[in-house]
């Protein structure tokens, strides 16, 4: 019989079917700690990242996590219904405003009593250091100001542990204030599908739309102004014209795609940039493995999932020279760092990638890619989170 090590209970304001980087993470590590033994709650809302409210049904279960979702209220956001104490580890998963201010205000307020009993872990997948060049003002400085004054406070007066994705963002937390030893390093992790026989497990006709693509570059991610495709597309302007462009993710801001399209048009490159929309598991695999490259300039990443993807799937990897980024990808190891929106270095790299001259340069580092990311799946990862969570769990029971 499996040992029932403990009850969990997360806040997210979003959750499967919404497919992005913090919803990955949330799902696959916590169904592994489901099959440890952990009895996992998710409590989150109906919206999806482009409407409110878009989610039917109120309760069901996803691979073993029971997911509760409720109403998300303009202005007031939402607030999870947990019952306290028959819980011995509540999880905050990103930074938003609500509910995470008034979880820690009352955890605070049950600290002083003498009557909090669970543990609270906040872990931020950057959430706290966000790329701030995409707020814009006031929102912007009243947002800075609750994170770097409010924000640090309860964090440091409330949390008892904080999980940075990077070491990254752990050395952006420190620099704003938090504790350092509240925060422990866990890495992100890739799903076992990315070391599966793809080829066997796609359709036929999906064999056959990535066949017709010809040559393409591909990058993963919500379709969101913090991804900087816009780079990428006026690279693909100075690129041989067979040489295409494929975009797979969510609409993140419709305002965004929107602009995309603008400048599709602009440079003549309507049926060189494809908008795939999402694909997951065997389909995703076989998407990025076919690619020529990952090219991913993207403003900010406190990790980057999808780029490890694309290491599995033995692609280089072009990056943008920023925030986690470089942690990643190594110039020449695994792939090339260039800087966030030069389109003219980027062009260059591209083509050099692309020379025949450099192809055993660039199996090279698709064989090392492939090599290196084998010990990274979500398992391993839950496995350092469980280590996390129990220590926490006898901290807790031990008062």
């Amino acid at each position: 019989m499996k040992k029932n090590l403990g009850s969990i209970a997360i806040i997210t304001k979003y959750f499967w079917p919404v497919a992005a980087g913090i919803e990955t993470n949330i799902l696959e590590t916590y169904a592994s700690l489901v099959k440890t033994g952990w009895d996992v709650s998710a409590y989150t809302t109906k919206n999806s990242l482009t409407a409110s409210n878009a989610h039917p049904q109120a309760e069901e279960t996803v691979r073993g996590i029971k997911v509760h979702r409720v109403t998300w209220l303009p202005l007031l956001g939402y607030w999870p219904n947990i019952n306290l104490n028959q819980t011995d580890l509540v999880c905050l998963h990103n930074f938003n405003v609500v509910p995470h201010f008034w979880f820690m205000a009352l955890t605070g307020i049950l600290k002083m009593l003498g009557r909090k009993k669970y543990a609270l872990i906040l872990t931020p997948h950057g959430g706290y250091n966000p790329e701030w060049r995409i707020f814009r003002e006031p929102q912007r400085s009243i947002k800075q100001w609750y994170h770097r004054v409010i924000g640090t406070f309860m964090i440091n007066a409330t949390v008892d542990a904080v999980r940075a994705v990077s070491e990254w963002e752990r050395q952006e937390m420190i620099a704003s204030g938090l504790k350092p030893e509240l925060i422990t390093v866990i890495h992100n992790g890739i799903e076992n599908q990315a070391f599966a026989d793809n080829e066997k497990e796609v359709s036929p006709e999906f064999k056959k739309r990535v066949t017709q693509l010809g040559r393409y570059l591909i990058q993963i991610g919500r379709i969101h102004t913090i991804k900087n495709y816009e780079t990428t597309i006026k690279a693909l302007a100075q690129l041989p014209k067979d040489i295409k462009f494929v975009i797979a993710g969510p609409v993140g801001e419709e305002w965004y795609l929107a602009k995309l399209h603008q400048l599709i048009s602009k440079h003549n490159l309507e049926g060189r940039v494809i908008f795939w929309g999402v694909v997951r598991g065997a389909e995703k695999y076989y998407l990025i493995k076919h690619a020529q490259m990952m090219v991913h300039m993207a403003m900010w990443e406190s990790y980057c999932n999808v780029v490890h993807e694309g290491m599995s799937q033995g692609l280089v990897c072009l990056v943008a020279n920023n925030t986690a980024l470089p942690l990643l990808i190594k110039d020449g190891v695994n792939g090339y760092c260039l800087p966030t929106k030069n389109v003219k270095t980027l062009v260059a790299k591209i083509k050099y990638v692309l020379d025949p001259k450099q192809t055993a340069v660039m199996k090279k580092i698709g064989r090392y890619n492939k090599t290196h990311v084998t010990e990274h799946s979500w398992e391993n990862v839950a496995k350092k989170v469980n280590e996390l969570y129990q220590e926490q769990l006898i901290k807790r029971r031990g008062k």
